[in-house]
């Protein structure tokens, strides 16, 4: 008994490690390198400052991509970028959004402790699921 559990234990990590985790179901990782194309909408009168710049810079060298950028209000942003017309989204958003259950709020570049759950703080917001791309971006705002 004691064999077959470790055999089953080391078939499972053997699957795990070789699925690719986290992935994208909607492969955003895959689009941004194989496009070489970043679309970033940016919130009218929310600019990315020089921390969220600087990091998308990196993203954008990591994948080499160049980082296209289109700029509108939030709701027409965040909807393109549900409907996958967009990779990022820079903006100031709260935790308490009705948003927040469609779209994952990122982490603010620079900060250090949770924001207020209504606080409006400027970050990416991702598609929902597209955890690898999500992971990507967020190692570099972390930097």
């Amino acid at each position: 008994m004691r064999c077959s559990s470790i055999i089953v234990a080391a078939l499972g990590a053997a699957l795990l490690a070789g699925c690719g985790m986290p992935r994208d179901p909607d492969g955003t990782s895959e689009r941004v390198r194989a496009s070489r194309v970043i679309r970033l909408g940016e919130i009218v009168g929310a600019e990315p400052d020089a921390q969220a710049s600087a990091a998308l810079a990196r993203v954008a060298r990591l994948t080499g991509a160049q980082v296209e950028r289109r700029q509108g209000h939030g709701e027409e942003m965040l909807e393109a970028l549900q409907a996958g017309e967009l990779d990022l989204v820079y903006g100031r958003f709260a935790d308490d959004s009705p948003w927040a259950a469609e779209v994952y709020f990122g982490e603010q570049p620079g900060r250090i402790g949770n924001p207020g759950k209504s606080e409006r703080v400027p970050r990416f917001a991702f598609r929902n699921g597209e955890n690898g791309w999500i992971a990507t971006v967020e190692n570099e705002v972390a930097r």
